[in-house]
């Protein structure tokens, strides 16, 4: 039996217990989020100094840097979150502390900014200056002729990187500001699971190829900014946008598009599955699915999402699936 243990570090306050925590992280969320319900006061001191109680609402502040390690006691422990406090809900009898990642730093930062014949890595290096954020070290090359950032923070300057071109952008596990391919980050990082072994709660809907129906926008972006789309697919279906750099050709550009729906097209599970701690998942990652009922089901998926509960009643990490990539 697993016995439940955690350490939240906020500030210079460290709580081995909390009512529940919830941690989300995802490609497609510019950043990683975090939900801490404590009790609204709690004792501090020692032995030897005495106790005293305080309000944590009067203690704890936006800015304060925020840790949270899970672990099952003697089988497992990881640092799930790092990052800060957004704000403070101070609800009684319980207090709700919502934290977010190294992107609080980043939104601190208003940005006016019209830059000239410029790159991708310069833009970002640009919006994280002075944050003490560094950069990922596989941005992609991209170039732009003009690019405009007009009274925004440097958060909503990342968003309009991520809206206008396509790109993933979050704060990775190395706490560095990835920019690139959804599908990019963590691959080659692959976890297991069994749907009769280590999964709690599978939700999850087994379908064929032929019965998905979407279609796939397709931008090529240019570098003075303008755009050329392509459309391919079931115009009633669901909708998915990719972008493409310095394309210009409508031809190669459907390509893409049909090689892209081939690819979102396919016969496997949508959903998720939930399991307790471990095994390990993050977003980005890979995850096998393995089905003894039905072993022609099983596949590797893509893994867009993780989000983390751990509290009074136990500890769980639910998992996303994306594309199908095996």
């Amino acid at each position: 039996m697993f016995i439940l243990d955690s350490t939240i570090k906020i500030g210079d306050y460290t709580f081995k217990q909390v009512h529940n925590v919830r941690i989300v992280k995802s490609v497609d969320l510019l950043s990683d989020t975090a939900t801490i319900k404590l009790p609204i006061s709690a004792l501090f001191g020692n032995k030897d100094k005495g106790f005293e109680r305080k309000s944590l609402e009067e203690e704890i502040k936006a800015g304060m840097p925020v840790s949270i390690t899970l672990a099952y006691k003697d089988v497992y422990e990881k640092k799930e979150f790092t990052g800060y406090v957004a704000f403070v809900k101070p609800n009684t009898p319980i207090i709700e502390i919502e934290c977010e990642d190294a992107v609080y730093k980043i939104r601190k930062k208003r940005i006016n900014k019209n830059f000239g014949k410029t790159t991708l890595k310069e833009v970002l290096e640009f919006i994280v200056a002075g944050t003490e954020v560094p950069l990922a070290g596989d941005i992609p090359e991209v170039q732009f002729d003009r690019f405009l950032i007009k009274n925004k923070n440097g958060a909503q300057s990342l968003q309009k990187l991520s809206d206008e071109y396509g790109l993933s952008i979050f704060i990775d596990d190395n706490n560095k500001l990835y920019a690139g391919l959804r599908q990019l980050k963590g691959a080659g990082s692959l976890v297991r699971y069994n749907l009769h072994k280590n999964v709690i709660k599978p939700n999850l809907e087994y379908r064929r190829a032929e019965d998905t129906r979407l279609y796939v926008k397709v931008i090529g972006v240019q570098k003075d900014n303008t755009k050329i789309e392509v459309i391919v697919g079931d115009t009633d279906g669901e909708q998915r946008t990719i972008h493409k750099y310095n394309v210009s050709s409508k031809k190669t550009l459907k390509e893409i598009g049909e090689a892209e729906l081939s690819n979102l097209r396919f016969t496997g599970y949508r959903g998720t599955v939930t399991s307790f701690l471990v095994p390990y998942a993050t977003r980005g990652m890979s995850a096998e699915i393995i089905d003894n009922n039905y072993p022609q089901r099983s596949g590797t998926y893509f893994v867009p999402k993780v989000t983390i509960s751990f509290g009074q009643n136990g500890a769980r990490r639910k998992v996303e699936l994306g594309s199908k990539l095996i």
